[in-house]
């Protein structure tokens, strides 16, 4: 169980509670103080909304870790019972290993969506990323990066 005060502690310095958006990418370890986990998804904080927003490109297997890292902030960013969660459709990926892409994609999807619209709920989400080309961009970003000398 994680106490008020040590969210405090992380979330202060961030200063999330003046963001319109906060973009959480969450993965499914239930031991933080060792690496592992399978699977990530994507929780979005929208405060003009008042909600939390999750997006899982494998049929909600990581609901229960979304749902559970949202009401631990809820407490922390508004009065109790004031902020919602939604489980929001996204594309969904058709093998076991792309849940991070499909996290980047989302991710920028959304991000264009709040810019222009100022929210995150009225997306529908059927603007695609492909996300073959995503890792496509991404691989590129890396060996450019690697040829900087």
């Amino acid at each position: 169980m994680v106490q008020p005060e040590e969210i405090k502690i992380f979330l202060e310095p961030l200063n999330i509670r003046m963001k319109q958006f906060v973009f959480f990418a969450l993965n499914d370890n239930n031991s933080p103080d060792m690496a592992g986990g399978s699977h990530w998804s994507l929780l979005v904080y929208s405060k003009m909304e008042s909600c939390f927003f999750h997006l899982d490109s494998s049929s909600g297997s990581n609901h229960n870790v979304a749902w559970d890292f949202a009401s631990h902030l809820m407490s922390y960013l508004a009065k109790p019972g004031t902020i919602s969660f939604s489980d929001k459709e996204c594309q969904q990926q058709n093998n076991g290993y792309d849940c991070g892409i499909h996290v980047i994609c989302n991710t920028e999807v959304l991000a264009h969506w709040a810019s222009k619209y100022g929210d995150i709920g009225s997306c529908d989400m059927k603007i695609k990323v492909n996300p073959n080309q995503k890792r496509k961009e991404i691989m590129n970003i890396i060996k450019s990066l690697a040829n900087v000398k």
